[in-house]
């Protein structure tokens, strides 16, 4: 009969446990068709790729230790009635490898210039299977380290001696020796520590800030570095801050620069670790510079004459700094007392008289200090003896001069110098009198004396004379402009002389510059006094002849039937006497008269001419004769009923002759309507140019307001006013149809 051995799946195992992975491998095969019974067939093994796979009885069991995979057992199947007479069928089990577990750790700190272990066993938190793994069942391994200090030994954690301070970690790996590929990684974070480092305060010994030199020598002498003395080999000195720039480190010694003023002053230094750079402390060393020695000596000058002057000598010659000769250039001098305007000391120490120094002794004290140490002074005096023997000079006088008698003399203040000592002055006037009254001449001489007793004189000469005409006490305009009508009379003049008598004056007057409208009156007064000086005093009156040649515009109708007055259109005030002229010669004019009635339109003059000896005048009136009382009659209003919006500049708007007449027809509405009925544009006051329809819709209810309309035929509706013949407003309408094309 059939037999029939059917492949079977089995369910999955965990491979540390082992177990059935499938329970009857004959449940699902057959003997003739029906299910197959193990009393009927003999059961063997035909391979399996794993040895951890077999058959127990009729199952497929997976021995405890078999590796993770995916395994098959081929087993046979053979009747026991016909032993050739077999099938095989093949059972596929899947072996699950068992969870294994890294945990990560936390390592105790670590001195990194000690080294040691930063943690034990890292295994002892980790699983395999849900059960502590032991280091037998794994293979264990770093995957990465944040230092090279920082590794496992066996399964510890140990910091190299020497490994930088911070925070690191290690990724370690355990590997199932079973199942090489069920891994898991863990981490330890290990915290190195770095040692104690300090620096120690130190104190220099005083060094000549002149000569500058070592102040201390090594500030590493009294630093440690983890608890014992620190070597130079293990930090990096650098200067943090000084107070002086002369005051520096050179290698581990704190040294002075020569010329470093004096004072005390302090150098901070820093001292930080190699192998960990932010592992730094500060120290202070305190250094104090000394200022070099200055001595000031006195000096004794003498000078024969005050009137000698110049370079005496330098006060610096005999003095000292640090023990030598002191220089210009590292001093500055100034004087403590006695100075004196004629005695100088300069910068570099020279002393120089100049002229005028009074003679006696002088003593003057002086003071030199270092520049590199501005307090470091010291002071002596100067003695000098000036004797004198030079007379004061007069400043030059002005030359001799001449003034008016009506002027006060003015003389100059005389000023004088002297060499040696003040000087006073004093002066004596002379006066001699001249050959006219108010002239004479005055000299005035001056006298310089000095303290010695030496004198100078020196003179200035003032001549006084009339050389001023008379003058008026009388105020009076001397430009005046009137009209002829109006003239002042001649003013009276009163006139007068500073320094001697008047003669009568000669008065002229006389007109010129002549016109039309004006004339120039000039009236002139010349007076002379008893010296013969002439003044002369002139006024100007400017006439000018009232409304002479004025213009004078009006205008008439030459439709108008009726006289006008045409003295009524001349200045008010116009004297009546005068006489009218036709100039144009209209034929128009009867006295004072005017008919425009049937004059030629266009301007026409009649000139008004009044005659008098001081103020001859005339007056132009012009009259512009027009026709504006003439009335026209108003035009018919009349439709046109086409027009075409096209855009050619012809015949563009709906046009309505003589709508734009307000005077004839003061108001009007019009309105349009499509074929529809749909009212499509309305307005008040239609005109022609600025209010009008252009075949855009301005209806009040339209589809679409503000487009252009269609070409078409629509009804127009005109309500229009206007005027009758006697003054009455009266309403008419037009209406009819209106066509738009494009």
């Amino acid at each position: 009969p059939a037999i029939v051995a059917n492949d079977d799946a089995g369910t999955t195992i965990n491979g540390a446990n082992g177990g059935t992975a499938f329970t009857n491998v004959l449940v699902n095969d057959t003997l003739n068709g029906v299910p197959v019974l193990p009393s009927q067939v003999v059961l063997t093994t035909v391979s399996s790729s794993n040895t951890g796979v077999t058959l127990s009885g009729t199952d497929v069991v997976v021995a405890p230790g078999t590796p993770a995979g995916a395994y098959t057992l081929v087993y046979q199947i053979c009747e026991i009635l016909n032993p050739t007479n077999c099938d095989t069928a093949t059972v596929t089990v899947t072996v699950s490898a068992p969870a294994i577990v890294a945990s990560d750790d936390a390592g105790t700190t670590v001195n990194g210039a000690n080294g040691g272990t930063a943690f034990t066993n890292v295994l002892v938190n980790d699983t395999l299977n849900g059960v502590p793994v032991l280091a037998s069942q794994v293979v264990l391994t770093t995957v990465s380290s944040s230092n090279t200090g920082v590794t496992l030994s066996g399964t510890d954690v140990v910091v190299a001696p020497g490994t930088p301070a911070g925070s690191y970690t290690l990724v370690y790996q355990i590997c199932e020796i079973l199942n090489p590929t069920n891994c898991d990684t863990a981490t330890v974070t290990v915290t190195v520590s770095a040692p104690a480092i300090v620096a120690s305060d130190d104190a220099g010994t005083t060094v000549n800030g002149a000569n500058g030199g070592t102040a201390f020598t090594n500030v590493l002498v009294n630093d440690t570095l983890n608890g014992v003395p620190v070597l130079a080999s293990q930090v990096v000195l650098t200067t943090v801050s000084s107070s002086n720039t002369g005051v520096t480190l050179s290698g581990t010694d704190v040294v002075v620069a020569p010329g470093t003023p004096a004072g005390s002053y302090t150098l901070v230094y820093q001292i930080c670790e190699i192998l960990n750079p932010t592992n730094c402390d500060t120290a202070t060393v305190t250094v104090t510079v000394s200022a070099p020695a200055i001595v000031a000596n006195d000096d004794i000058f003498s000078i024969e004459n005050c009137t000698s002057s110049g370079l005496i000598g330098n006060i610096l010659v005999n003095d000292s700094l640090n023990g030598s000769s002191v220089l210009a250039s590292a001093v500055n001098i100034s004087l403590v007392s006695g100075q004196n305007s004629n005695i100088q000391v300069d910068i570099i120490g020279n002393i120089t008289t100049l002229n005028g120094a009074i003679p006696g002794t002088y003593v003057l004290t002086y003071k030199i200090c270092g520049k590199l140490n501005p307090e470091n002074c010291d002071t002596a005096t100067i003695t000098i003896t000036i004797k004198d023997s030079t007379a004061p000079v007069i400043a030059q006088l002005p030359i001799p001069s001449s003034i008016s008698c009506s002027t006060t003399p003015n003389f100059t203040q005389a000023t004088a110098t002297d060499t040696c000592s003040t000087v006073t002055l004093t002066f004596v006037d002379v006066t001699i009198q001249g050959s006219c009254i108010g002239s004479y001449t005055i000299t005035r001489t001056w006298t310089a004396t000095d303290l010695a007793g030496n004198m100078s004189t020196a003179s200035q000469i003032i001549s006084v004379q009339d050389n001023v005409g008379p003058t008026t006490t009388t105020t009076f305009e001397a430009n005046i402009n009137v009209t002829c009508d109006a003239i002042p009379l001649k003013p009276e003049l009163v006139f007068v002389d500073n320094c001697s008598t008047v003669s009568p004056a000669v008065f002229t007057e006389t007109i010129t510059n002549s016109s039309l409208t004006s004339y120039t009156i000039t009236r002139e007064w010349s007076v002379s006094d008893s010296c013969g000086n002439v003044s002369k005093f002139i006024q100007t009156v400017n006439v000018s002849i009232a409304n002479s040649g004025l213009a004078i515009a009006s205008s008439a109708c030459s439709g108008d039937s009726s006289t006008i007055n045409i003295f009524n259109l001349l200045p008010e005030g116009t004297p009546t006497n005068g006489t009218w002229i036709d100039v144009d010669n209209t034929g128009a004019l009867q006295g004072n008269i005017l008919s425009p009635f049937g004059l030629s339109l266009g301007n026409k003059v009649f000139e008004y001419r009044i005659s008098n000896e001081t103020c001859p005048t005339s007056l132009f009136l012009t009259v512009n004769i027009n026709d504006d009382c003439i009335v026209l009659g108003c035009g018919d209003i009349k439709v046109h009923n086409a027009f075409s919006p096209n855009g050619d500049n012809i015949n563009e708007v709906f046009v309505i002759d003589n709508i734009d007449d307000v005077t004839c027809y003061p108001e009007n509405t019009v309105e349009i309507y499509n074929r529809w009925g749909v009212l499509v544009f309305e307005t008040k006051n239609y005109n022609n140019q600025t209010n009008n329809f252009e075949g855009i819709s301005r209806g009040r209810t339209t589809v679409n307001q503000s487009s252009g309309l269609p070409t078409g035929t629509y009804f127009y509706i005109l309500n229009y006013s206007t005027i009758d013949g006697n003054g009455k407003v009266e309403i008419k309408k037009l209406d009819g149809y209106l066509y738009l094309s494009k």
